[in-house]
C-alpha cells in the first residue's frame, strides 16, 4: 500500500512550508488556521450549480440549506440529506463546507442541510449530538416545505461529522424517526479504544496522534467515562440492529482507518446493510477535499452514488445544471 501520487505531494508541501498539525495551538489558532486554508484555496466557480442557498437559524440553530436543481431528478418531492461538516468537533462551519454540501444536492439531486453544530471546548458533548438531533427533527418536521420524501431522509458527515451522522441514526431509530440511509466517511466512532491504525499512521499522515488526544480532550474534557457513552462511541451501543443502512468510506493512511472498518462490521453483524469501501492510498479527511487527487474526488463519487441507492435516487437522477445557479 502506497500513497496516493498527489497526496504524497500535498504532504510534502505542508511539511516544505512548516505548516502545524491541524490541531496545535488554541481552538481559536486553529480555526483560524482551517478557515485561511479552506478559503485561501477556495474557487467559487468550481462549486458545483445548485438552484439556492439559503442560511436558517432554528431556535439559535444555525442550518445552510441547499436546494437542488429538480430537473433529471424524477417527478415528485426529492430525497433530503442532513450533513454533518468535519473538524474534530472543535472546528468548521456549513459556511467552510458549503462545496461538499453543494456537490451533494448537486449530485444526489437532494436538498442539503448542512448544519453549523456548536463547537467545543466553548460547547463540549452533548452540545453537538443536541444539536444533530434538533436538526433532524427540523428536516422531519419541515419536509413538506422542502419538498422532501419523508421516507427518503439520509444523513451524511465526516470524521466528527460522521460520529454525528452515526449517532443521530440511533438517536433517529430509538424515537421512530424515519432514516433511509446514513454516508459514514473516516468515522469516529470508539473513543474508549485505540486500533492499530492510530500507531500505525501516527504522524505524517495529516491527521495525528496526538491531534486524536486534543480532540478527545476538548469535546469529552477530563471525565473519561463518558468515551464510554454510546452517544460519543456509537460503536459501543448495546443494540445496533434496526439503524439506517450505512455507506463506510475509509482511507488507508488515515488514524481513524480501523476504527471505521470495525464499526462496518459490527453494522453488518447486527443485520444493518452496510458497504464498506476502503480507499488505501488516500489520508484523513479525504471526502471534503475531492480537488486533492483523482483518487478522491472518485471516492468521492462512489460513496455519494452509494448513498444515492439508499435513497431511491435514479442512477440518471443528477440534476442537469439547468435553471438558475447559486
Amino acid at each position: 500500500m502506497s500513497l496516493d501520487p498527489a497526496v504524497a505531494g500535498f504532504l510534502s508541501a505542508l511539511r516544505s512550508a512548516g505548516v502545524p498539525p491541524g490541531f496545535a495551538g488554541t481552538p481559536a489558532e486553529m480555526r483560524e488556521r482551517m478557515r485561511g486554508a479552506i478559503e485561501g484555496n477556495w474557487d467559487p466557480a468550481s462549486f458545483a450549480p445548485v438552484k439556492s442557498v439559503d442560511d436558517v437559524v432554528v431556535g439559535g440553530l444555525r442550518l445552510k440549506v441547499v436546494q437542488p436543481h429538480v430537473a433529471g431528478t424524477g417527478p415528485g418531492p426529492v430525497p433530503t440529506v442532513l450533513y454533518f461538516h468535519p473538524g474534530g468537533f472543535v472546528m468548521g462551519s456549513a459556511h467552510l463546507m458549503q462545496d461538499v454540501a453543494r456537490r451533494l444536492a448537486h449530485d444526489l439531486g437532494a436538498w442539503v442541510v448542512s448544519v453549523d453544530y456548536r463547537l467545543a471546548p466553548e460547547n463540549p458533548f452533548p452540545a453537538a449530538v443536541e444539536d444533530a438531533m434538533n436538526a433532524l427533527c427540523w428536516v422531519h418536521d419541515a419536509i413538506g416545505d422542502l419538498g422532501g420524501d419523508l421516507t427518503r431522509i439520509g444523513l451524511a458527515g465526516e470524521s466528527s461529522g460522521a460520529n454525528l451522522a452515526t449517532v443521530t441514526a440511533l438517536r433517529a431509530r430509538d424515537a421512530g424517526i424515519p432514516v433511509a440511509g446514513q454516508l459514514l466517511a473516516s468515522p469516529v466512532t470508539n473513543f474508549a479504544r485505540q486500533y492499530p491504525s492510530v500507531a500505525e499512521n501516527a504522524d505524517g499522515y495529516f491527521l495525528t496522534r496526538d491531534d486524536l488526544a486534543v480532540i478527545r480532550m476538548l469535546y469529552l474534557g477530563d471525565d473519561d467515562t463518558l468515551a464510554e457513552d454510546p452517544l460519543v462511541s456509537p460503536a459501543l451501543a448495546s443494540v445496533l440492529s434496526g439503524v439506517a443502512p450505512a455507506v463506510v468510506g475509509v482511507a488507508g493512511f488515515d488514524p481513524l482507518r480501523d476504527d471505521g472498518t470495525v464499526y462496518a462490521a459490527r453494522l453488518l453483524e447486527a443485520g444493518v446493510p452496510t458497504d464498506l469501501r476502503v480507499y488505501p492510498g488516500l489520508i484523513h479527511p479525504f471526502f471534503g477535499m475531492p480537488g486533492l487527487s483523482p483518487a478522491a474526488d472518485a471516492a468521492v463519487s462512489e460513496l455519494t452514488g452509494l448513498l444515492g441507492d439508499l435513497l431511491d435516487v435514479p442512477a440518471d437522477g443528477a440534476p442537469s445544471g439547468t435553471g438558475e445557479d447559486a
